[in-house]
C-alpha cells in the first residue's frame, strides 16, 4: 500500500499545531512580551487551519479521476504546507531562540499560502469543463 503523503503531512502538522499551543498555554518562556504572544497565537491560528485543510486535500485527492486535478490539488497542498513551514515555524523559531530576522519569512509564508488558494482555483475552473 502506498502512503498518502497530503494525508501523512496533514496529520503530522496537526499534531505539531496541538503540540505547540499546548507549549505555549503551558509556558512562560516562550511568551517574552504581549506582541511576541499575539504572533504566535496568530501563527498557531494558521498552522491549525491549514493542517485541516491538508488533511482534507488528503482524503480528497486519492478520489479524483481527472489526472490534472489531482496533480493541483497535490500542488496546492505543497504550497500549503510550505506556507506553513515558512509562516507560522518562522514564528515559533523567532519567538522561542530571539532572532527576529526570522520574522522576515513570514510575509514570504503567506505569499505561498495565497499560491496554493490559485492553486485551488484552478481546481474549481477544471470541474466546471
Amino acid at each position: 500500500m502506498k502512503l498518502n503523503k497530503i494525508l501523512f503531512s496533514g496529520a503530522i502538522l496537526g499534531l505539531l499545531s496541538v503540540l505547540m499551543a499546548a507549549y505555549v498555554d503551558h509556558s512562560v518562556s516562550l511568551v517574552r512580551t504581549g506582541k511576541s504572544l499575539d504572533r504566535v497565537l496568530i501563527a498557531i491560528r494558521y498552522h491549525q487551519l491549514y493542517a485541516i485543510v491538508i488533511t482534507i486535500m488528503g482524503l480528497i485527492f486519492p478520489l479524483q479521476t481527472d489526472r490534472r486535478i489531482k496533480s493541483w490539488l497535490i500542488k496546492s497542498a505543497y504550497f500549503f504546507i510550505s506556507g506553513i513551514l515558512l509562516f507560522s515555524f518562522s514564528i515559533y523559531i523567532s519567538s522561542i531562540t530571539g532572532i527576529f530576522a526570522l520574522l522576515h519569512l513570514v510575509p514570504i509564508g503567506g505569499l505561498i499560502f495565497m499560491i496554493g488558494w490559485v492553486g485551488l482555483i484552478c481546481v474549481a475552473c477544471l470541474r466546471m469543463k
